[in-house]
């Protein structure tokens, strides 16, 4: 690395602690990732004592521990990539921004790996805290627990990291891409919430099983799966399709970022 592109990702690093709300903000993300997965899993665990043997089949304490929190500690972590691009505009720092760092990709480029460093250790954090704790709150309620050491468990805590910093990218590439928080956290939210959560549910089946299996986010997070079921994709192959989502995506803002103004 460059000592230029290392004192810009320092600056960005030093822009980014210095806003008051965004480590409380970061740290929420953590909470709400490791109390709301421990809150899931403990109902998903009573599930599995009333299920049948077909559904204890498919039980997955690893993924059960994460994925309810995410849910909603993921809004938190795309919002906030959103503002590390957008804050700027709001505040018309970044004409001084590309007045010190005129040569616009490396700004950029320091943006992305500060605040995807970031997203991907809190998401380490959150995925290890998430899962520690829902393997205890499954255990205490007698279903079936999962160890690191078990096929495919470390894979998919630390997929919940590499999960995160993706999610933290996206909100960076469409608030450059958008340049106003409002409109573009709008639609990160719908990105990686409404349309893989919600709006399955209002499309016909066949429809809403092809956003549940292959729209960004769903095919991503097959990598904090440790089961596989047989109509969703692979671990990696899911992970690699919302990593080429998110690099068309940078990919764009990068172009747009060169040829604006500001």
């Amino acid at each position: 690395m460059s000592v230029a592109i290392a004192d810009t990702i320092r600056s960005e690093w030093t822009k980014f602690r210095t806003i008051p709300s965004n480590i409380p903000t970061i740290l929420t993300a953590v909470a709400l990732m490791v109390g709301l997965g421990a809150a899931t899993a403990n109902g998903a665990a009573e599930g599995y004592l009333a299920a049948s043997e077909t559904g204890r089949a498919v039980f997955d304490p690893t993924y059960i521990s994460m994925y309810g929190g995410f849910l909603f500690a993921q809004i938190t972590v795309g919002a906030l990539g959103v503002l590390v691009v957008t804050h700027e505009y709001a505040t018309g720092l970044i004409r001084t921004s590309v007045t010190v760092v005129p040569r616009r990709g490396r700004l950029l480029a320091a943006k992305v790996a500060t605040f995807g460093l970031i997203a991907l250790l809190m998401g380490l954090v959150a995925g290890f805290g998430a899962y520690l704790l829902g393997q205890r709150v499954i255990g205490a309620a007698g279903a079936p627990t999962a160890s690191l050491g078990q096929p495919g468990v470390l894979r998919a805590v630390v997929g919940m990291g590499l999960i995160w910093a993706l999610v933290g990218l996206v909100g960076v590439a469409v608030g450059s891409l958008l340049r106003a928080t409002m409109s573009a956290t709008t639609v990160v939210v719908a990105i990686n919430f409404i349309i893989p959560v919600i709006t399955p549910r209002l499309l016909p089946d066949a429809v809403g099983d092809w956003v549940q299996t292959y729209w960004p986010i769903s095919a991503g997070l097959q990598i904090t799966t440790t089961v596989q079921l047989p109509d969703r994709m692979l671990p990696w192959a899911g992970f690699g399709v919302m990593a080429a989502f998110t690099a068309a995506l940078l990919l764009a803002a990068f172009a747009m970022f060169r040829s604006r103004d500001t």
